[in-house]
């Protein structure tokens, strides 16, 4: 019995590794000032990221949402009301990884620790 647990509890962490990627979005803020978020999923082939926008050499927006994987590492240069400025893509693909002010490079999400829990437990069974 305690083997079969074991095994539904591995199994369980596996199938929630598939699930859709949740982000935070951020529609628009200027100069850090904090912004309202809310919590949005993921498309198929989407990412998290955080979007920043610099002119002058200064950062002056951000947003935070997904985006297609494509746009990862780039910059695109566009223009509005006659100020142009760099927009630059810095993505993350683990839940809610786009929260803070830099992103990490590596995350063990919590299905694949559990996958890993249960698997040394099965040991002991």
């Amino acid at each position: 019995m305690g083997k079969l647990l074991g095994l539904c509890a591995v199994v369980l962490a596996c199938i929630t590794i598939g699930s859709a990627l949740q982000c935070l979005k951020c529609t628009f803020t200027i100069f850090n000032i904090p912004c309202h978020t809310s919590t949005v999923t993921c498309k198929s082939g989407e990412v998290c990221a955080v979007i920043q926008g610099a002119a002058g050499g200064k950062n002056f927006i951000k947003r935070k949402d997904c985006v297609v994987q494509d746009k990862c590492g780039k910059n695109n240069t566009e223009s509005y009301v006659g100020v142009e400025y760099v927009t630059s893509y810095k993505c993350c693909n683990s839940d809610f990884c786009n929260s803070g002010a830099t992103l990490p490079s590596a995350h063990i999400s919590l299905p694949v620790l559990l996958a890993i829990a249960g698997a040394w437990l099965l040991r002991f069974l």
